[in-house]
């Protein structure tokens, strides 16, 4: 499968058309400036829940896979409006818009996908390799084909000679849980970031991204590491469950995984693996760190200020409240030698200022 490429930056053709870059801490879909994506590692997730399930020694994965079908259904429904709802009712326009969900997959660089069969209305199956997680690439498969059939899905995996391939079928009904993972976005605040952007295609340069399409990945060219484009709302939906179920206590457990899960990478993408002061000085590390939230589309840091070893944040938009706290832990722990914890209270429904004192 090909990438069409801008000429002048290498970026995805296609996604720089789909995605917008604001200039508010957000990136947003082309056909709707509410609903939210996000540019993170791609190990990012099955590091997190991970984590999670080792600390409450209970499994999650259900309730992941559900936020992600969910996310997943309005990806979907979101773009198949006016003329393109008629891909829905043609067997035409189905086999079309299948494959285009696993032009999709690489494009996002969640996986390669290449369709094995598809009889619209009661199976499809199809290759998948190097998934950024395989249940959540299942979840953003079934919830795609829900969008499109208009019916609830299941799904299995088989092998087929050195590949993995997903096959899904109808099924009577979602999961009962299903219905309570919905989500409502808050209305995003204006913002006034620039960025250098590319002159053809308008994505900012400081992406340095490259496309492996016949491997379904997109890996970050400073530091080789893979990235990869979702939905912001995964993490809140779940967590959001996880509290009904277990309580608040499940949030510090969530904090530390992020804290740890940032460390790393923040230390290897800023620090060149080393540390605050051998070659960059606090402040120059913070603004980057705060920088690249906003490029990725985590938020819009507006304001931060350090005084008597406490680090105040104001985040606008806000990507996760607590995914941010443990991230910003881990900076300030790098910036200042010494661990450290953050609160936060709500300015407004789109504006948090976090707070990182020392522990």
């Amino acid at each position: 499968m090909r990438v069409k490429r801008c000429g002048e930056c290498g970026f995805s053709w296609v996604l720089a058309q789909v995605l917008r870059f604001n200039d508010n801490g957000t990136i947003t879909q082309f056909f709707n400036r509410n609903f939210r994506v996000v540019l993170i590692e791609g190990d990012f997730l099955t590091e997190l829940f991970q984590r999670i399930e080792e600390e409450l020694g209970l499994p999650i994965l259900h309730i992941v896979f559900e936020a992600q079908r969910n996310a997943s259904i309005q990806t979907i429904n979101d773009n198949l409006w006016g003329p393109l709802a008629s891909a829905r009712w043609t067997t035409f326009g189905k086999k079309f818009t299948v494959n285009m969900f696993c032009r999709l997959a690489v494009w996002t660089g969640q996986s390669y996908a290449k369709t094995v069969v598809y009889k619209p209305g009661w199976l499809g199956e199809a290759i998948v390799r190097n998934p950024f997680n395989r249940e959540l690439m299942a979840a953003v498969i079934v919830g795609a084909f829900e969008a499109l059939e208009r019916k609830p899905y299941s799904h299995q995996w088989y092998r087929l000679g050195e590949d993995d391939v997903i096959s899904i079928r109808p099924e009577p009904s979602r999961p009962e849980i299903a219905q309570r993972l919905t989500f409502e976005t808050p209305p995003p605040k204006p913002g006034n970031r620039t960025y250098p952007r590319c002159p053809r295609c308008g994505v900012p340069q400081l992406l340095k991204l490259e496309w492996h399409p016949d491997q379904g990945i997109i890996m970050d060219t400073r530091r080789d590491v893979r990235m990869v484009f979702l939905d912001a709302y995964t993490p809140a939906v779940v967590f959001r469950e996880l509290e009904a179920e277990l309580g608040e206590d499940i949030y510090p457990i969530i904090i530390e995984s992020q804290r740890e899960f940032s460390l790393h990478h923040l230390r290897q993408e800023f620090l060149g693996g080393g540390e605050v002061g051998e070659e960059v000085d606090r402040d120059t590390f913070y603004i980057a760190v705060l920088d690249t939230l906003a490029l990725r589309g985590q938020g819009n840091p507006v304001d931060y200020d350090t005084s008597d070893g406490v680090l105040k944040v104001v985040i606008e938009n806000p990507f996760q409240e607590h995914l941010l706290a443990g991230h910003l832990s881990a900076m300030y722990e790098l910036g200042e030698g010494r661990k450290a914890e953050a609160s936060w209270r709500k300015v407004d429904p789109s504006t948090l200022e976090f707070t990182v004192t020392p522990t």
